[in-house]
């Protein structure tokens, strides 16, 4: 989709947040991982951490970047919606300016404010759901959240509590 700053409808800046290869180097394991690190002192061995978790890391990465996919497809989906709802008002506003006489205008002008108002309701409607389904897909990982919380807080249990004093 070309950029046309001059178009209220264009959504190209808005669809580079969506951009599967920014989504990827935002997940980037080593980058993540600084925001652990002390400059004073080591917590713990990040890179051991990493080395052990990458393949982890790139599903991650990769699910991430099919999920910003889905969303510029959503995008592009609601931009059709909207193209091809203005394209249908546009032939009513060429019809008015045929067939309208002195009330060409009041007609074009209603034509295209149809079309608009339609678009923008069923765009509105996709969003709404792929919003729905992003809030399902959560509840749905809550209690496992919460189970592997309970994991990693009892795994560092029993690690303090073998450690030699």
């Amino acid at each position: 989709m070309a950029r046309n700053p001059n178009n209220p409808f264009d959504m190209s800046a808005m669809m580079d947040a969506f951009d599967p290869d920014r989504i990827a180097r935002m997940w980037n394991p080593q980058t993540m991982m600084q925001a652990f690190q002390q400059p004073q002192a080591q917590m713990f061995d990040m890179e051991q951490v990493i080395r052990a978790n990458q393949r982890n890391f790139e599903a991650m990465s990769e699910a991430n970047k099919a999920a910003a996919e889905a969303y510029k497809d959503l995008l592009d989906k609601q931009m059709e919606i909207f193209e091809k709802l203005t394209h249908a008002a546009r032939q009513q506003y060429e019809w008015a300016e045929e067939n309208a006489g002195p009330d060409a205008l009041k007609a074009r002008t209603n034509a295209m404010n149809d079309g608009v108002e339609e678009a923008l309701k069923l765009m509105r409607k996709m969003a709404d759901n792929a919003r729905e389904a992003n809030e399902q897909a959560y509840r749905s990982m809550q209690n496992q959240v919460e189970e592997s919380v309970a994991k990693v807080e009892q795994s560092a249990k029993k690690a303090a509590a073998s450690k030699p004093s």
